[in-house]
């Protein structure tokens, strides 16, 4: 989802307290080889610091990106390398971390990809109000990659309005980029840009690298996607009319050229109710067999839950997960939603990540892993669920990823000594 809490929501100073509940299995408990005790937390300025991309290296490093700053009006991107300990990589930027003041006025990294060169694509929205799509590449010691964009940046404007981007991934046949988000901010349609290797929009989707489609009349927006890697074919998952009290989950699959596929949905776009409220999708994984799942919140205010729907390839729902295609998980009985979701190999379990308790003083991770029917895995936490406490106040998780070995790791900003980086690593086993 990627879109930030209110200051409010923010200042709380409190001592950093740990605590991950339940823990009755292997699977779901804090790794202790990570950090100590299974947690790390970085600042980079006296103010909020909050992670919000991660990927992993090939070597098995952890590249964390956010906002630095946050919420001031300068903002900035940042970035943090890990050692596989979880101790920042010293050969990285200055002491493990980089950062890179785009504009003068809010800038935010919210993903990022690491191309096969070990190069890093940091992608976000820069300049706030009127913002921009950004994207930044860097070497892989934390310099900007100059060949990118003359300076190692590129700025796209979608359109005249206020632009945010909030995932990118390389595909995986040319290396191509492909960034989404929403254009025109409120009201706004949801984008897609494509961009060669040198940072210089692809003309060959849809005519000039850029592709802007309502879903409906309100606010429109695409939060993640995910790209079949026998095809080329761009799956995006987000919300039909988002600032609506019947908002929908919106799944859109496109062809490479930027047109809608029309072998999915009839028209490239399905869209699932399952509440009378607000429901919206962060996050989209595909399976091995190439089915599609996406997740997010199911249902508005202090009463939403965490909501996966998965589809099979001609995009109707798939009735062998959870008997009609929708699963629906609650952790607190306030708002909790996944944010981010990933398959495991091997066994094609779903881990979903994201916040317990959102708008509560004691927000806090959360991770749940379902079977491939959709049932709650209960090896993984004693009953499919996990949550971990940073601190007393609000810890909430903006990104996951899946180790070589299984293990799993979450990044979010938690308060504390102020709001850090914060990561913790959990056994998969």
């Amino acid at each position: 989802m990627k879109r930030l809490p209110t200051l409010t929501a923010l200042v709380a100073l409190t001592l950093l307290v740990l605590h991950a509940s339940p823990a009755l299995a292997a699977g779901g408990q804090l790794d202790t080889t990570f950090g100590g005790d299974g947690t790390v937390v970085t600042n980079f300025t006296r103010n909020a610091d909050i992670a919000l991309g991660m990927a992993i290296q090939l070597d098995g490093r952890l590249v964390v990106v956010g906002v630095a700053n946050y919420p001031k009006k300068d903002t900035r991107f940042v970035l943090a390398r890990y050692e596989t300990d979880g101790s920042l990589d010293g050969t990285f930027g200055t002491g493990g971390k980089v950062t890179t003041d785009i504009t003068p006025g809010y800038d935010e990294a919210a993903s990022v990809a690491i191309q096969p060169d070990g190069k890093i694509l940091v992608a976000g929205s820069a300049g706030g109000q009127g913002g921009r799509f950004a994207l930044a590449r860097y070497e892989a010691d934390g310099t900007l990659d100059a060949t990118f964009g003359g300076d190692g940046i590129v700025l796209t404007n979608v359109s005249s309005g206020n632009d945010f981007l909030y995932s990118v991934a390389l595909q995986p046949a040319d290396e191509k980029i492909v960034a989404v988000g929403g254009a025109g901010g409120r009201g706004g349609q949801v984008a897609v840009a494509r961009y060669g290797t040198d940072g210089t929009l692809d003309a060959t989707f849809g005519g000039d690298g850029i592709v802007t489609r309502n879903l409906s009349r309100g606010s429109d927006y695409a939060d993640d996607l995910a790209i079949q890697p026998v095809d080329g074919k761009i799956v995006l998952a987000g919300t039909r009319d988002f600032f609506s009290a019947r908002a929908e989950f919106a799944v859109a699959r496109y062809d490479p050229d930027g047109t809608l596929d029309t072998t999915f949905g009839g028209d490239g776009k399905v869209f699932t109710d399952f509440t009378r409220g607000f429901d919206g999708a962060f996050a989209v994984a595909l399976q091995a067999d190439g089915k599609i799942v996406a997740g997010g919140q199911a249902g508005g205010g202090d009463a939403g839950e965490m909501g996966l729907a998965r589809y099979n390839t001609n995009g109707t729902l798939d009735d062998s997960f959870g008997g009609d295609g929708m699963v629906r998980l609650n952790f607190t009985g306030r708002l909790d939603y996944v944010e981010e979701l990933a398959i495991q190999g091997g066994d094609g379990k779903i881990v979903a990540m994201g916040s317990a308790a959102y708008y509560g003083p004691d927000a806090k991770f959360a991770l749940a892993r379902f079977r491939v029917n959709g049932g709650r895995d209960d090896s993984f936490g004693g009953d499919g669920r996990v949550t971990t406490n940073f601190s007393s106040g609000l810890d909430r998780p903006y990104a996951m990823a899946i180790q070589a070995d299984g293990n799993i790791v979450a990044a979010g900003g938690a308060e504390g000594q102020g709001v850090r980086f914060a990561l913790a690593r959990y056994l998969g086993a």
